[in-house]
């Protein structure tokens, strides 16, 4: 019992610690953003909100090499994947504007709490089968309900396979299944700040208690380094994700480790983004001696866009969950769209490989 009690302390004052980005945005006097304006922004892509004053849904996803089909992943809004247990395959955690916009997606995964914790500012609601006993800790220290087929089974979650075989079932689910069921999951659809907008005694006021802070913060990125056209990156011998940036388009195409299209299987398409931010952490192998945890507090890394690439810090935001800036210490804007966000480390053979039209390698530089 000391032992679970210790980790689930960590684990809240480690998530504090991340908290920075969760300020409500316009406590800064200068505040250039208007409440009306970024209420109407997704907080996930800055992008108009097509879901406001709905709290945005996280579905992890199975990702292991024999994964098979996934579904969803082309049309999540942001897609984060990290190495967060073992070293064999990564997992990935699919970020929607709203329960309502999850199309059929999975294969269902347990929840990561290094997702959980990337997204607490947003609110997102938890979509898993299960979840680790970080993430566990992790949902029952801020008091959050997921949509977990564990408990809600066939009355909101579809399976492929035999009850003989659970490791082989792969369980997919959608908005359309889930949320009907919400209420009696105990899981709101509105963020918290949306009751403090019923009592409001004006509009401006309506729209600031509705306001969920950015993920990132979004505008036109200056500079950058062009000649970027592709980037591999090696979480660990058995696990990498690749890139081909497709200027037609303006997105980066992404493949799985063996070179073949990551396509998504409700519409056969290749899964693209508009930006690819990869953050470099400090990794640490875990007390249970298997999970991996990482240190949100400041690092380095890359962003890519539009066939250009910047080397980036990044730490904690004030108006944004994580504020990135050029490696002068220059603030960087995200430009609004679709991310993939990946976290990396000094895990042995980890390592980020950019290359230019030619397949030569280049630096971010």
């Amino acid at each position: 019992m000391k032992k679970f009690t210790l980790a689930l302390t960590a684990l809240c004052l480690a998530a504090a610690m991340t908290l920075t980005g969760c300020l409500p945005l316009g406590t800064q006097a200068d505040d250039a953003v208007s409440a009306r304006e970024a209420a109407a922004l997704d907080p996930l892509t800055g992008e108009l909100a097509r879901w406001p004053g709905q709290r945005p849904a996280s579905v992890f996803v199975y990702n292991g090499m024999d994964a098979g089909r996934q579904w969803g992943i082309g049309e999540a809004s942001v897609v984060f994947e990290a190495l967060t247990e073992g070293e064999s395959s990564t997992s990935l955690c699919l970020a929607y504007p709203s329960l309502e916009a999850v199309p059929k997606v999975g294969p269902v995964a347990q929840a990561q709490d290094l997702y959980l914790q990337l997204l607490i500012c947003q609110q997102a609601i938890p979509v898993q089968r299960g979840a680790s006993i970080y993430a566990a800790n992790f949902l029952d220290c801020y008091q959050i309900s997921p949509l977990d087929a564990l408990s809600l089974g066939v009355k909101g979650f579809n399976y492929e396979g035999v009850w003989s075989q659970p490791d082989q079932i792969s369980w997919t689910t959608s908005g359309a299944s889930l949320t009907p069921l919400a209420a009696s999951a105990g899981v709101s659809l509105e963020p918290q700040a949306a009751a403090a907008a019923a009592s409001a005694d004006s509009e401006a006021e309506a729209y600031e208690g509705i306001r969920l802070p950015l993920l990132l913060l979004f505008g036109e990125p200056a500079g950058g380094k062009e000649g970027a056209s592709s980037v591999e990156v090696i979480f660990s011998a058995d696990a990498s994700t690749s890139f081909t940036y497709d200027a037609g388009t303006g997105h980066y195409l992404m493949a799985r480790a063996d070179g073949t299209p990551q396509t998504d299987a409700n519409t056969g398409a290749q899964a693209g983004f508009d930006n690819l931010l990869i953050l470099y952490s400090a990794p640490s192998l875990r007390d249970d001696g298997y999970s991996w945890g990482y240190d949100l507090t400041m690092g380095a890394g890359v962003y890519l866009n539009g066939g250009s690439v910047w080397s980036i810090l990044w730490m904690p935001g004030v108006d944004s969950t994580l504020a990135i800036y050029n490696s002068d210490g220059t603030a960087l804007e995200i430009r609004p769209g679709t991310s993939y966000i990946a976290l990396m480390g000094s895990v042995a053979g980890q390592e980020v490989v950019l290359r230019d039209s030619a397949g030569t390698e280049i630096s971010a530089n």
